[in-house]
């Protein structure tokens, strides 16, 4: 079997660039640098949310926020918001919270929200055999002052086409918006099985935003799957427990 250090790709920074490049999923990347203070000045400079994230993480932890509104700055972090007058105070306490780790910085997403809070996608797909499989999409929503979906922090498990008619979408553009998550996912699917030839799960966080573009969000070696008990086929579940199986007899979680 193989171990785990061989086929889950920890670092998110890593994941990120084994997408970057490409010409069709490069148009569905947000902008994301290594965290760096003139970096972050040039992203709060130019977007008015940033995420600042760790390299290597899980769960949705250690994940903040900025915001630029009304010439001040606004730091979220889990479900407590800081106002900073200045962008200096801000990045200050951006720094306390990094330390000396590793960050990265993406520009925030304005996501389609349900019910005044942003939800996303995850897309998961398997490798049992030779060929990458669509398991299927579900969406997560945030919950109460949150800045993350993440089902760890609250995160609300909603299925994907009541989501987004529940957000005053058509049935054609939600159509339209499968068809081609499925599409971009497989591809990126395919070049991250290239890069990465161990990989056999994956699970990749989309954000559709108020103008229906799609955005890849992060890619996860090791996803969670406990959403699609929630998934409107009921059988689904079962059926990506019994791939799992098969990949688990591959693939070992020891380091």
């Amino acid at each position: 079997m193989l171990k785990k250090r061989y086929w889950h790709v920890k670092n998110k920074w890593t994941r990120h660039l084994s997408l970057a490049g490409h010409p069709v999923l490069n148009r569905h990347l947000p902008p994301t640098r290594l965290l760096r203070r003139k970096t972050l000045r040039k992203f709060l400079k130019k977007y008015g949310v940033v995420y600042v994230k760790p390299v290597y993480g899980s769960f949705g932890n250690r994940i903040l926020r900025i915001a630029k509104r009304d010439g001040a700055y606004f730091l979220h972090y889990e479900n407590k918001t800081k106002r900073f007058k200045s962008r200096k105070k801000c990045l200050k306490r951006v720094f306390r919270h990094t330390r000396s780790q590793l960050f990265h910085i993406q520009r925030g997403i304005r996501l389609v929200q349900l019910d005044g809070h942003p939800i996303d996608f995850r897309v998961l797909l398997l490798r049992p055999k030779s060929s990458w499989r669509m398991m299927g999409i579900m969406g997560k929503a945030a919950t109460g002052n949150r800045v993350v979906t993440n089902y760890h922090h609250g995160g609300r498990p909603v299925r994907f086409r009541e989501a987004l008619r529940r957000a005053g979408w058509s049935d054609g553009d939600i159509r339209r918006a499968k068809r081609e998550i499925e599409r971009l996912c497989l591809i990126a699917a395919e070049r991250f099985g290239k890069r990465h030839k161990h990989c056999r799960r994956l699970g990749i966080d989309i954000g559709l935003d108020r103008e229906k573009r799609i955005w890849f969000i992060e890619v996860n070696t090791n996803p969670y799957y406990e959403l699609f008990r929630y998934h409107e086929d009921r059988k689904l579940y079962g059926k990506i427990a019994r791939h799992m199986k098969r990949i688990k007899s591959i693939q070992s979680n020891r380091w």
